[in-house]
């Protein structure tokens, strides 16, 4: 499923990238579309799976773990 993002235009035609005159986006890929989800964590794995094979060993580094931490109080906060 493709994923855009919030602030993407409802039309086409009022995107900034539009070729009035050519009828056609002016991207190859719109410019507002997000890259695939993330792959899920590893329920095996104590660590998410971008962690696997990390050179640190058993422990992940320092600021993934953060992002993870962060991504959770954000949706504790919004949920």
């Amino acid at each position: 499923m493709i994923r855009y993002a919030e602030d993407k235009p409802k039309s086409c035609e009022y995107c900034y990238f539009w070729n009035e005159k050519k009828k056609e986006c002016r991207q190859m890929r719109c410019f507002y579309q997000l890259p695939e989800k993330p792959p899920d964590p590893d329920p095996l794995h104590r660590y998410w799976v971008p962690c696997k094979g990390c050179p640190y060993g058993k422990s992940p580094c320092i600021g993934y773990c953060m992002a993870k931490i962060l991504k959770e109080q954000r949706e504790k906060k919004s949920g």
